[in-house]
């Protein structure tokens, strides 16, 4: 399976009390992460919601390693698992670039619905994106 990668650096309203960035951001990392990476194969959200397809994520198993700090660079990979007739289950990490370290990794299924809220056949061109 293909994977993909996209470049942020730690922001300053990011950070929690003790200065690392706050457990809830990293869920925002992934997001970025496939929207981004979405777009730069052809296949932004809007062309879903436009087809009356929504791409929900269903479940999340997360894993904090190490903390991230203000101006840490960081890599966010995905890159697909599994994939089931309405839904797919992705890797995605959170790495250091200065360290090369992992500092985050998340298993995360996407599930594709409808405007009614029920699951649906998976988007052909989306699949054979992370084949």
């Amino acid at each position: 399976m293909k994977r993909f990668s996209q470049r942020l650096k730690v922001r300053s309203y990011e950070l929690d009390a003790q200065g690392h960035v706050n457990y809830a951001v990293y869920l925002n990392y992934l997001e970025y992460c496939r929207v981004l990476t979405l777009e730069q194969v052809g296949l932004p959200f809007e062309a879903f919601i436009a087809k009356g397809t929504f791409i929900i994520i269903a479940e999340v198993h997360a894993k904090y390693l190490a903390p991230a700090f203000l101006g840490d660079e960081l890599d966010v990979t995905m890159e697909a698992l599994t994939a089931g007739r309405t839904s797919m289950t992705f890797r995605q990490d959170v790495i250091n670039v200065k360290s090369g370290k992992t500092i985050f990794t998340a298993d995360i299924v996407a599930v594709f619905i409808n405007k009614a809220g029920k699951p649906i056949a998976m988007d052909d061109e989306f699949r054979k994106v992370f084949d």
